[in-house]
């Protein structure tokens, strides 16, 4: 079949609507909040560096050692200096700048009550030197693990994510107090390796006998639940990726099982890691940290996480590997300022899946991922993408709506953007400006609508804080050229989200060719036509699977529609050309002398002018790209979309 795009259409118009405005553990919903901090006061303080001095073995979790973290005061006056480590484990001392303190605990919260109050702008030094095994847990977010693999390999490794580093290290967990440095001595059986974050400076084989000490260095802006270590009997396996356009080449480092048993097949699937480093890199931007490394630890774990460039996986296939990837730049460069907003992170890795899936396999396996993923987003009729219940990790992972739905958001924020080349302009800029730190919601839909050039409110109000998706019942008729559909929208989470204002992509099929026209849906129940030469057969909705949303009963053929006028002035075979331009467009088939008003999205008005009986032309040269109305006469529902690249 032959496939193509019109993009020409006799449009209804809202008047003053806005154009738009890992882990998985399923959960009931609960409604709540939880802060990451225990207590208030341990915002006094801003992390500098953590030095971690443990000393751990491949087949226990108990873990014995010492971590000093040096901060600033960041309060008016700090008078506790409070951290949180589990109530398991012993606190054997404790010391603020080399002095001994005692330490007083309730439930996993701990506090030192300081001899002196500090004043803004001082910096600290706190050791804790503890012992304990940590408790123990199941399913992903343990904390820390102990297991055996399939070919008998015993392994200690963590998974620390959203809120158990507490249970292996005395811990500030804070999303946004990133720790600018991090040194990691961990000290194994001789033979056992340790992955970590970062370079690996050093293997000191000789200071104490049968033992190695492993020293990890990371310079690079760290968020706590991303400090990893992988303990095991590893092989180091690693290449290097050679950047496109550039000398500049970067380690990749993964630690396998024996390679005398480990699977082929999955080496495979490590080795083409370098590939995808390269080619996300031409999408988000260089990779993050470039200066340092990625790599991978294969355990037991069941799925992977994202620890900062040492992912923790413990499945082979390319796609897992592709997600985990992604997340070095959603979540890692640029991680989360609340947990609500989570879904940048996992949404934009699920939608990294779709990138590698249509790169490297070809459009048909991206295009069965969406349609599975979007299935299974829309099994939730009042699924909501920001997360409300974030008091535990069954609601803030909940996959299909934070993966999932949160994929589909992702693809609609592409969708709806003048250019495809825009929407990665978006996600450059989001990475640029907001590298190693913080960002939200607002940051990311503030940078959308600066590049695209329109207001993305509504968008951002039905698609992330609201629930559900749009229905729709579609009717066809044909007569002639003039193909006039009909749809009418209903919401599956109503009492929430009563419309969505969406742009949809509707397929004509005939006997003997197809072709796709995009339209945008702002009312409940719009008529659209357009002029199609070949006799119609019936009509697709969303045929490639942009926009979340599904069908509301069998499409009809109703010849009643050939009756049905949308507006006094506007002819159903008008032609827009082209459109989008970058230049100026040009309308035939309008009668003269009509008043034609050309506005943005929020109703300013760009240019008027009045239509002659040949080809009128609308300026465009000097308009920033985006998306704007052509008002024809003086009724708004008689209104033509037209882009400008």
């Amino acid at each position: 079949m032959k496939y193509a795009s019109i993009l020409i259409f006799c449009f209804l118009f809202l008047a003053g609507a806005s154009l738009y405005g890992h882990k998985y553990n399923p959960g009931s919903p609960k409604k709540g909040a939880k802060t990451t901090l225990s207590d208030p006061a341990e915002g006094d303080y801003d992390i500098k560096h953590l030095r971690f001095n443990l000393s751990l073995t491949d087949t226990s979790t108990y873990v014995k050692g010492d971590v000093s973290t040096t901060a600033q005061v960041v309060a008016a006056s700090m008078t506790n200096y409070i951290f949180e480590l589990d109530s398991v484990i012993t606190i054997d001392s404790a010391k603020i700048n080399g002095t001994l303190y005692p330490v007083a605990r309730v439930g996993f919260k701990r506090t030192i009550a300081l001899s002196t109050a500090m004043t803004t702008g001082t910096f600290f030094t706190a050791q804790i030197f503890y012992h304990g095994t940590p408790p123990a847990g199941s399913g992903f977010f343990n904390g820390i693990t102990h297991a055996v693999s399939y070919y008998g390999t015993h392994m200690v490794y963590t998974v620390t994510d959203p809120w158990v580093a507490k249970d292996w290290w005395p811990a500030k967990q804070s999303c946004s107090d990133k720790i600018d440095s991090v040194d990691m001595f961990i000290t194994v059986p001789r033979g056992v390796v340790d992955g970590s974050n970062g370079l690996l400076l050093n293997v000191d084989t000789t200071t104490t006998p049968g033992f190695w000490k492993y020293h990890w260095q990371t310079h690079y802006p760290i968020t706590y639940y991303l400090i990893s270590i992988a303990i095991a009997r590893f092989s180091e396996y690693k290449s290097y990726v050679h950047f496109t356009g550039s000398t500049d080449s970067m380690l990749v480092q993964n630690f396998l099982m024996d390679t005398t048993t480990f699977n082929p097949l999955y080496k495979a699937n490590f080795d083409s890691v370098v590939q995808i480093i390269d080619y996300f890199s031409t999408l988000y931007g260089r990779y993050p940290f470039w200066h340092e490394k990625y790599g991978m630890c294969f355990t037991t774990l069941p799925g992977g996480m994202e620890n900062q460039t040492m992912t923790t996986i413990g499945v082979t296939d390319t796609r897992t590997i592709a997600h985990e990837l992604t997340h070095q730049w959603f979540g890692d460069n640029v991680t989360y300022m609340r947990w609500g907003d989570v879904w940048i992170s996992e949404g934009f890795a699920t939608f990294g899946e779709n990138l590698f899936l249509d790169h490297f396999w070809g459009p048909a396996a991206s295009k069965a991922l969406r349609q599975n993923y979007y299935n299974s987003a829309m099994g939730q009729t009042c699924g909501e993408v920001y997360v409300t219940d974030t008091t535990g990790p069954n609601t803030l992972f909940f996959q299909p709506n934070v993966y999932y739905k949160g994929m589909a958001v992702v693809n609609m924020l592409r969708y709806i953007a003048p250019a495809d080349s825009m929407f990665f302009q978006v996600i450059q800029t989001y990475q640029q400006n907001y590298a190693y730190g913080n960002a939200s919601n607002d940051s990311l839909k503030a940078i959308a609508e600066s590049i695209y050039g329109m207001n993305l409110d509504t968008f951002f109000n039905q698609w992330i804080y609201g629930k559900g998706y749009p229905k729709y019942k579609i009717s066809w008729d044909q007569v002639g050229t003039t193909v006039t559909l009909k749809l009418v929208q209903s919401a599956s989470c109503p009492a929430t989200t009563p419309h969505f204002s969406t742009m949809l992509e509707l397929q004509l099929h005939s006997t003997t060719a197809d072709t796709i026209v995009k339209v945008y849906n702002s009312l409940d129940t719009q008529i659209f036509t357009f002029d199609w030469v070949p006799t119609m057969s019936t009509v697709y909705l969303n045929p490639d699977y942009w926009t979340l949303c599904r069908t509301n009963g069998a499409f009809t053929h109703d010849t009643t529609l050939r009756y049905v006028g949308i507006g006094n002035l506007l002819p159903c075979n008008i032609k827009v050309f082209p459109n989008p331009t970058k230049n100026q467009w040009n309308i035939s088939n309008l009668a003269s002398d009509i008043n034609l008003t050309l506005t943005d999205i929020s109703g300013r008005i760009i240019w008027q002018g009045k239509s002659n009986n040949d080809i009128t032309v609308i300026p465009g040269e000097k308009l920033p790209a985006g998306s704007y109305y052509l008002i024809v006469g003086d009724n708004k529902a008689d209104s033509i979309k037209l882009v400008h690249w």
